[in-house]
Parts: structure tokens; sequence; C-alpha cells
């Protein structure tokens, strides 16, 4: 029976855990090690592995493969700290979610007769610890896959294995090519989502607002409840991708303000109607994929397969229908804007 060392026992680790024990209990032995040790007897309690040690030397002791599933900076440290504890042509493995720092690590830190695999698990939740754990956290996710330098083509195979057995979809990227991606499309949501909270929540307003915030508030800031010291580690790491998307929304924001101060007049309003269409439209294609597990297949552009959107929708935010729907609040506000004039011109 092969054993398998797990280490950092939190949701990410304890949902690989869970996974493995729950699809490969009769050829794997599922070994864990965690610093809070608190945590290692919670995961041992609620069996997401089959022994959480405590002490490090024993939980690494004859392991196939070492699957490192702490915050990202941790992982630095803990390179440092098994490298001598490794078993020869044992295979190490990570979750992290930046790749390039963490293939750097590797490099420096790692024996050479140790096969490094990065990879990162496209799936999660806002809450952490082993309790929020599940067996089919990673069901239909893609993995990321990152070979690094020396990686035996077993050890890619093994890894891989891993990631069936999960139920995820393995996906080959490199490491910098991951960081860009995933600053856009995991990372950025989770600045935005605390920006919006501290925006918010920071008002002398927020007693009363907060009593008004709804689904709209919770969705939005899902991701703010995240575990702050995996948050404070991927902004760290992937600094530069991260600042070049903030940019971008930023850019975007500011068109989107000036668009909202523009609707006193119709084109101003025909141009945000636009603009909430367009996104209506990229989500909801993204969304169609996504949901049936088709993301794989390249889709035709030239027309979106989406319920009665080009006539009925567009023709209500730019066609006739504005003029008629907007008309009254058109009027009224360039009334108001008109009565301000004599005054702006006296002060």
């Amino acid at each position: 029976m092969d054993k398998i060392t797990i280490i950092g026992l939190g949701l990410i680790g304890g949902s690989i855990g869970f996974g493995l024990k729950k699809n490969a209990s009769d050829r794997i032995y599922v070994s864990g090690y965690d610093r809070d040790l608190n945590a290692g007897r919670k995961a041992q309690k609620l069996k997401a592995v089959d022994k959480a040690h405590w002490k490090l030397d024993d939980a690494l002791k004859d392991a196939k493969m070492v699957i490192l599933a702490t915050p990202v900076l941790a992982i630095r440290d803990m390179m440092k700290t098994i490298s001598d504890l490794l078993s020869p042509g044992c295979i190490v493995t990570d979750t992290g979610s930046t790749k390039v720092e963490i293939m750097k690590w590797a490099e420096d830190y790692l024996p050479e007769e140790v096969s490094f695999v990065g990879g990162h698990p496209m799936a999660g939740k806002e809450i952490s610890g082993v309790s929020a754990a599940e067996a089919d956290l990673f069901q239909n996710a893609r993995y990321a896959v990152i070979p690094g330098k020396g990686a035996s083509e077993g050890a890619v195979n093994a890894v891989i294995g891993l990631v069936d057995l999960l139920g995820a979809k393995p996906y080959f990227v490199d490491a910098e090519e991951h960081d860009s991606y995933v600053a856009a499309v995991s990372h950025l949501p989770i600045i935005m989502s605390t920006a919006l909270v501290s925006a918010t929540s920071s008002s002398s307003s927020w007693r009363e607002m907060s009593k008004l915030a709804a689904t709209g508030f919770r969705d939005v800031s899902r991701l703010a409840s995240g575990d702050p010291v995996m948050n404070l580690d991927i902004s760290v790491t992937n600094r530069e991708s991260l600042l070049y998307w903030i940019d971008r929304v930023l850019i975007a924001l500011q068109e989107i303000r000036e668009m909202v101060g523009n609707t006193v007049d119709e084109n101003g309003l025909e141009k945000l109607g636009d603009t909430f269409a367009k996104a209506w439209e990229a989500r909801e294609k993204w969304l169609r994929k996504f949901e049936s597990g088709s993301d794989d297949q390249d889709e035709d552009l030239s027309r979106p397969e989406l319920p009665s959107f080009g006539d009925q929708m567009m023709d209500m935010l730019v066609g006739s229908r504005l003029r008629e729907r907007y008309q009254d609040i058109l009027s009224s506000q360039q009334e108001r804007a008109e009565k301000r004039k004599p005054h702006q011109r006296k002060r």
C-alpha cells in the first residue's frame, strides 16, 4: 500500500484526504501533518487521514508522495524543512494559488533525487478548516499541473493519477501563464470583494445600511470571508500580475463612472445600457459553458446561443423601447440640470 502524506490539513488538504479515502482507501495510506496539532487531531477524527502525526519526520517516513497544502509562503519554509527528510524518488506536489515563486523554491530547496510537480486545484470555499472539507470538492474542477525541472515522467503521471482520483481535470499550463490567468479570474475577485466590504463597512452609515444588505451583497462579498493569510500570500507572490489586473479594473470602473454621470442624456444612457448588456452576454456565455462542463469546446463568437438576447435584450436597451421607458426620467434629470446652471453661474 502506497503512502501519501498531506502537509496542511485545512480545507484543501482535508478535502484531498477525504477524496483519497473515498476513492482509493484500498491501495493508499493517507498520512497527515499540520503545525496546528488540533487541526491534525480533528482531521484524524473526521477520517480525512488515516493518521495525523505530531512529528513531521514520522509523517514523511516512506512516503511515495508528499502534498504541500499550506498557504503559499509557508510552502517555502516547508520545502526547506523537509528537504532532508524525503525518501529518494519521492514525488512532491503542492496546491498553492501562485506558481512562479513556488517553482523557483522547489529548484532551490528540494534535493535532485526528488521530483516536484506543481499543482493548483481551481476549487475552494470562502470558509477554511478541515471541518469544511469534502471528498467531492474538486469534482469536475480544473487542476493546474506544472512539472518542475527534472521531474520524471512517472512523477507527472502520478500527479495526474492523483488529480483523476479526486475527480478533477488536469490542465497543463506554464507557471507564468498560470499566475497571469489566475490573477484575473481568481485573485482579482478577492481584491474586489475585499474593496467592496472595506468601502461599505467603513461608512458612517454602515450600521443602518447593513440592515438592507441581502443576497446581492452577500454574493459579491463572499470572497472577503476567505483566509486572510492565504489572501496576503497570494498578493505578495503574484504582485505584478495582480497589479496589472487591478489597473484594468480601475480603468473599467472609471469608464462606467463616466457613463453613469452621462445618463442625463439619451446617448449616455444608451452607452451604459450597452455596457450592461455586453457584460450580461459575456457572463452568460461563460456560465453556460462552465455549468455544462463544455469549456474545452471552441465557441461560435459570431452569435451567442442565448435565449432571444439579440432581438429582445438589445432592442430594449438601445432601440425605441429605451426612449419610451426612460423618457420621463431623462426629462426630469435635464430639468434639474437646467435649474442648477444659474445657481452654478452665480457661484
